[in-house]
């Protein structure tokens, strides 16, 4: 799935490319992180760092109102995967 995310955003041409490059800038970064992980952690293993990561990610989001674009990709990102691997996640 992460492979696929990947070659998503460098072959989609559903949206703007320039507007959305810091987005995406942000996104690539989390999935080849995560790709390199994914191949040598066990499945908790990996969970458990990037839900550390992803709350780390979001806690400037709680006192900051400008988001920076790239970082908000970086979280959506993992976000994306960890509910792949845990769909409850979000819920609980």
């Amino acid at each position: 799935m992460i492979e696929r995310e990947i070659m998503f955003i460098h072959k989609q041409t559903i949206f703007d490319k320039a507007y959305y490059q810091s987005y995406d800038e942000g996104r690539l970064l989390a999935f080849e992180q995560m790709l390199e992980d994914v191949r040598a952690m066990y499945e908790d293993e990996f969970v458990n760092k990037y839900l550390a990561l992803l709350n780390s990610v979001t806690d400037p989001f709680k006192t900051y109102e400008q988001q920076d674009h790239k970082l908000v990709g970086y979280n959506d990102a993992i976000l994306t995967i960890i509910t792949y691997i845990r769909p409850e996640y979000p819920y609980n």
